[in-house]
């Protein structure tokens, strides 16, 4: 019967690691990492929360997420790009109460089953989760347009500003010491308890700041 599923695999060249996630239409979020070149190991499944009348839209949120957590942190290489594929393998059954002794078991043939079924070419997140609802039935939800003169913008920062006109948040994710999130209203600074909120001149001094330091490190 086989399974339809959408997902990409994130590379980090200064961490030498990689990531890869793979969202069922059972909605389940799996995901592995590792060395790159090396295989990868399977962490544990992320099962909807039950009772959930709409798991996947809320775990293709959480993937969306994940996928701007990871380019954040330097995973900016796409070994896969985001893609829809069915696959032949068949995702271990969900029950119906997915978690404590029913929590979903790490399906590390399902992953390697994405990674080689997955097209070599280009894609993005959105058209990879609008072919996925498609596929299994789902309406897709109305995308928001991107503002006049973004279309030349890198993928990444399209990306990005999808995430931001669609009302989420960008941030550094969940790790010690100082962070920072972004939304349609402000970019904050954040560091334990403390916290700093940018104007739009600070933001852009920021910007060309960082800027500038990106391009020095890569001359």
């Amino acid at each position: 019967m086989g399974t339809m599923v959408v997902g990409f695999r994130l590379g980090s060249d200064a961490k030498g690691r990689q990531a890869t996630l793979v969202l069922t239409e059972a909605g389940v979020l799996h995901q592995s990492t590792g060395l790159l070149g090396m295989a990868p190991r399977p962490a544990k499944p992320h099962a909807p929360i039950a009772p959930d009348p709409h798991p996947v839209p809320r775990q293709a949120a959480q993937l969306r997420k994940a996928y701007a957590a990871l380019t954040s942190r330097g995973y900016t290489r796409e070994l896969i790009a985001p893609a829809c594929v069915r696959l032949d393998t068949d995702e271990h059954p969900l029950h119906a109460q997915p978690y404590g002794p029913h929590a979903p078991r790490p399906h590390p043939e399902l992953i390697a089953d994405f990674t080689g079924a997955a097209p070599a070419r280009p894609g993005s997140l959105e058209d990879a989760l609008a072919a996925f609802y498609t596929a299994i039935g789902i309406t897709p939800r109305p995308r928001t347009p991107f503002p006049p003169g973004t279309a030349a913008v890198p993928p990444r920062v399209r990306e990005a500003l999808r995430t931001l006109t669609d009302g989420q948040a960008l941030t550094s994710g969940p790790r010690p010491g100082p962070g920072w999130t972004v939304t349609a209203a402000g970019v904050r600074l954040h560091a334990g308890t403390m916290s700093k909120t940018l104007g739009p001149r600070e933001a852009a001094e920021l910007q060309a700041a960082l800027t500038a330091w990106l391009r020095l490190h890569q001359s």
